[in-house]
């Protein structure tokens, strides 16, 4: 039985179900249904935590949080949010979840502690990662497309081993 790890770029995945589906979703009957019939050994979900300057937001996310820290095998992964300042305008971007899924992918991929991974992502910018993994290592790679043409990543389409596009028949049994 294959061996399988989801990688969930969580801002990425949140923002993609709400904008195709109008919905939130259950992460781990989500999860379950993508890796039927394999051993899923974890799955890894990486987001920056708001901070308590906008507690309704904080409480919010550290609901989530309590919610799937009770999924089994599931990790969350911290970056952070960094304040930044344009026209007078106060906005956060996030720091490091990018770099820390892509990491894991390929020194997960290095380690043999999958053979098959789900990136849940619709940025590009995992291809490099994608790509390592699959040619340096042999593993397969699924890109989990979740959105429109415009949306979903060409790159990602172009070196993952294959793409699974998530239509409404997919979630349908996942939509809370």
């Amino acid at each position: 039985m294959k061996k399988v790890i989801i990688y969930i770029d969580g801002s990425n995945f949140y923002f993609s179900i709400k904008r195709k589906f109008k919905c939130k979703i259950n992460i781990e009957r989500f999860c379950e249904k993508l890796s039927k019939e394999k051993d899923l050994i974890e799955i890894k979900y990486y987001i920056a935590p708001v901070g308590t300057s906008n507690p309704d937001m904080y409480i919010e996310q550290q609901k989530f949080f309590e919610k799937i820290r009770a999924i089994k095998n599931l990790k969350i992964i911290f970056g952070r949010l960094e304040k930044r300042k344009r026209d007078g305008k106060v906005y956060f971007v996030e720091k490091s979840t990018d770099v820390n899924l892509a990491l894991d992918l390929v020194l997960d991929a290095q380690a043999e502690l999958y053979d098959e991974a789900y990136l849940i992502s619709n940025d590009g910018d995992f291809s490099g990662a994608v790509k390592a993994s699959i040619e340096r290592f042999g593993k397969e790679i699924t890109y989990v497309a979740i959105g429109n043409n415009k949306s979903i990543s060409h790159h990602l389409k172009k070196v993952a081993s294959k793409t699974k596009k998530i239509e409404d028949e997919f979630i349908k049994d996942s939509k809370l």
